[in-house]
């Protein structure tokens, strides 16, 4: 890689700047700091490292620590020049204490400088206004492609949909972590999607399960350019950790795939373990019932209705609950084996909404504690989609599917699925939903 001067005064003058700080906070700290035996050899310490400096002999220990910093290892020329980099840094902060030695600067009260430190304002650096200065560095260090630049707008609205105005040192691995998984739930080709245009995070995964999402291998591309990305901020003294790398997700050529018989299996046998029954009778929704997240989470104990001797849920508009579409409200059978897991019982043990967690919290409790256990290529609305493709692997009319899941359907196709006679119907393919 491209060796960068400013990059390399940068991260030497932090490092002179914190050491300098501390060292002006103990000068404070006692009556007479120009009796320290520091201070008397300083004028001394100074001629010292300019004869150093004239000479080329350098302080590889600070050396070390700059390279740290770097993410290549430099030549013995680009060490040299680091070398005399931090020599005259050091040697100009030596002459500003020594002039504050002979000003007395350090013998004023310490409540002023209590006072400086109060209203100082301290920097908050975030995704968006770093952007600019990481897009300049990386272009002129990697001569980026029109591609290359394409693609790193892409992670970039990724990130800053995600992480909006966090301050980078408070970003931690697990938020990374959620951040690479929450991608598995955007729509692929979003900023072309006019439903999601100057929509938020939230509103995008409240509404997206019913498009195609984004490919692991195209998660992996945004992975590799965030990582990137991370380590430009490490050399920059952004973020404090120096392996902030974010692992890849297998290169699934398949996207938003169903998950298999057996590991709903599990996931049942998981969460039926979990003290939130909240967490269990969602699940087992998403399982029998082929809902989306939001709807299950909205519901509400007078939506469980008796119809013609059927159990079925109502998803309806009511007090302020939304549906993706008109199409979505509907009413629909209660699969027999969610009866026999006790949601009747479940239900008649609420007074009003069903749930007490959102599907937002909901969608982050999954992640943390159920999604990799399972499968870390699957999200949650994996279970919808399973719930569709039985009844698609089992030749089941088109029309009736996309009743039950709330689909839109085709204009020459009209279903009136509120009366006895279609209820009846829509419950005849619960027979084919069976783990």
């Amino acid at each position: 890689m491209n060796f960068d001067i400013e990059v390399i005064k940068q991260l030497v003058y932090e490092f002179h700047n914190l050491i300098l700080e501390e060292l002006e906070d103990k000068l404070r700290s006692i009556p007479n700091p120009e009796d320290l035996p520091f201070c008397l050899g300083l004028e001394d310490e100074i001629k010292q490292l300019q004869i150093n400096l004239s000479k080329n002999i350098f302080q590889n220990e600070e050396i070390e620590e700059i390279k740290k910093k770097l993410n290549f290892i430099p030549d013995q020329n680009q060490e040299d020049e680091i070398g005399r980099v931090l020599l005259k840094s050091k040697i100009e902060h030596l002459k500003n204490i020594y002039q504050n030695i002979e000003n007395e600067v350090y013998k004023k009260p310490k409540q002023i400088k209590t006072f400086q430190k109060e209203v100082e304002v301290k920097k908050i650096r975030t995704i968006n206004n770093v952007k600019n200065d990481f897009f300049n560095y990386q272009d002129k260090e990697d001569n980026w492609s029109k591609d290359t630049k394409q693609l790193a707008e892409r992670t970039f609205n990724m990130l800053e949909l995600f992480f909006k105005e966090t301050n980078l040192r408070d970003i931690k691995f697990p938020d990374l972590i959620e951040f690479r998984d929450t991608m598995q739930e955007i729509p692929d080709r979003l900023t072309t999607l006019n439903e999601f245009k100057n929509k938020d995070l939230n509103y995008i995964l409240e509404n997206c399960e019913d498009y195609k999402n984004l490919s692991n291998s195209t998660i992996n591309k945004y992975i590799l350019k965030t990582n990137q990305f991370l380590k430009w901020c490490y050399k920059m003294d952004y973020i404090d950790k120096k392996d902030f790398i974010i692992p890849k997700l297998p290169n699934d050529t398949k996207s938003r795939l169903p998950y298999t018989d057996q590991e709903i299996k599990t996931l049942k046998e998981l969460v039926n373990k979990d003290e939130n029954k909240d967490i269990n009778y969602i699940t087992l929704i998403a399982t029998y019932q082929g809902m989306r997240l939001k709807e299950i989470t909205q519901l509400k104990k007078e939506d469980i209705i008796n119809l013609n001797n059927v159990f079925c849920i109502n998803i309806n508009q009511n007090q302020n609950k939304t549906t993706k579409t008109k199409k979505s409200i509907r009413t629909i059978p209660i699969h027999q084996k969610l009866i026999e897991l006790g949601f009747l019982d479940f239900v008649n043990s609420k007074q009003d909404n069903l749930f007490n967690i959102n599907n937002k919290d909901f969608s982050s409790y999954y992640r943390l504690n159920y999604k990799n256990l399972i499968n870390e290529s699957k999200p949650f609305y994996s279970l919808r989609h399973s719930f569709i493709d039985t009844l698609y692997q089992n030749n089941q009319k088109l029309e009736h599917i996309q009743a039950f899941v709330g689909h839109s359907q085709g204009k020459s196709i009209t279903f009136n699925y509120t009366t006895s006679l279609n209820t009846n119907l829509l419950n005849n393919l619960l027979k084919f939903i069976n783990y």
